[in-house]
């Protein structure tokens, strides 16, 4: 089996992926943002009546965003705790939850993760606090700054993962190989 989880194929998140297994140093803290307008995310389609703004219909930002959880499993594996808070306080006014926030208790760190549908600018970050220094990866613009500078971009863009993705998902089946995150790996 495999799950459909497309940013681990994002060049700047597999970037940093390879840059936290080198440098070996110590993490304080991690914190990754996403938030989106839900109202621009299917032009001629009114947002209330998607699937995204209907609880049961399997909407609410915990549920389309969990790219984001997905990639800190990915690349530190299972928090020893979790907390959240899910809402729906927006002037969106839908039912499904419009924010979500996790904080993630890792053994010598924490992580936080915020999720919303009311940002009209859209942000997708990803901030990695080690004791000497700071990368921030701006997952739309597929780069990793570090003092404010660029050390790494690419000009691959999400949706150019589905590619990749599917890809990978094709030499699995053909080379009867495991793939990276199964059934297993979602629900936990």
């Amino acid at each position: 089996t495999y799950i459909a989880c497309n940013l681990r194929f994002l060049d700047s998140i597999c970037y940093v992926n390879k840059y936290i297994k080198d440098k070996r140093e110590k993490i304080n803290e991690v914190n990754v943002y996403c938030g989106s307008y839900l109202p621009d995310w299917r032009k001629n389609c009114d947002y209330r009546n998607n699937y995204s703004a209907i609880p049961e219909l399997g909407g609410g930002v915990h549920i389309d965003l969990i790219h984001e959880l997905d990639y800190l499993y990915w690349m530190f594996g299972n928090p020893q705790k979790s907390h959240r808070i899910f809402s729906s306080k927006s002037s969106l006014e839908i039912k499904a939850n419009d924010y979500a926030n996790y904080c993630l208790e890792y053994p010598s760190f924490n992580a936080s993760v915020v999720l919303n549908y009311f940002r009209r600018d859209a942000k997708r970050t990803m901030e990695i606090v080690f004791e000497d220094e700071t990368l921030l990866v701006d997952l739309l613009t597929n780069s990793v700054h570090r003092d404010n500078k660029v050390i790494y971009e690419s000009s691959q863009r999400i949706t150019d993962t589905y590619k990749k993705q599917m890809e990978y998902f094709i030499d699995c089946v053909n080379e009867k190989k495991a793939t990276f995150n199964t059934i297993k790996d979602a629900y936990k």
